[in-house]
């Protein structure tokens, strides 16, 4: 088993529906039995707080509402660079805070190469707490590729 550290980040803001879904995720997590290896970090929508946590460590898994004009509830599985370091396009409503701690991270040189994000298209960001169907039928396909790429870093 691996000795570094490896955190499962979820963004998202869960009063606008599927946007919540990283948050959503890390709290159905949080009621699973978990390797205490793996720190599980709610990261709400303040993406810039975040800094510390991208560049302290070794796995950084995060799980988030993309939008990639796919069919809603679709799981999209992102690494390297594929996940965009400068801001092109929305994938997210708060995808600018984020990508400006991936990018001053990788300008001071402490940017996690070993990152993974999974995200999920989605439904409905309208105003309100409960994710849409789709998303809600994509949870267990999200948490199992969760739980493989968990399992492929600590073994």
């Amino acid at each position: 088993m691996t000795e570094n550290k490896v955190v499962v980040l979820g963004l998202g803001n869960p009063l606008f529906q599927d946007e919540g879904l990283g948050i959503h995720m890390i709290n159905q997590l949080m009621q699973d039995t978990i390797n205490e290896q793996v720190e599980l970090v709610d990261g709400g929508t303040d993406a810039l707080v975040l800094l510390n946590v991208v560049e302290a460590t070794d796995h950084l898994l995060v799980i988030d509402a993309v939008d990639g004009s796919f069919p809603p509830g679709t799981v999209r599985k992102l690494s390297g660079r594929d996940i965009p370091l400068m801001v092109t396009g929305r994938m997210s409503v708060h995808q600018i805070g984020f990508q400006e701690v991936l990018a001053l991270a990788g300008l001071r040189g402490k940017l996690q190469a070993n990152m993974i994000l999974f995200g999920v298209q989605p439904q409905c960001l309208d105003w309100g707490t409960e994710l849409s169907p789709p998303v809600v039928d994509a949870l267990p396909e999200l948490a199992a590729k969760v739980n493989a790429q968990l399992d492929d870093w600590l073994t």
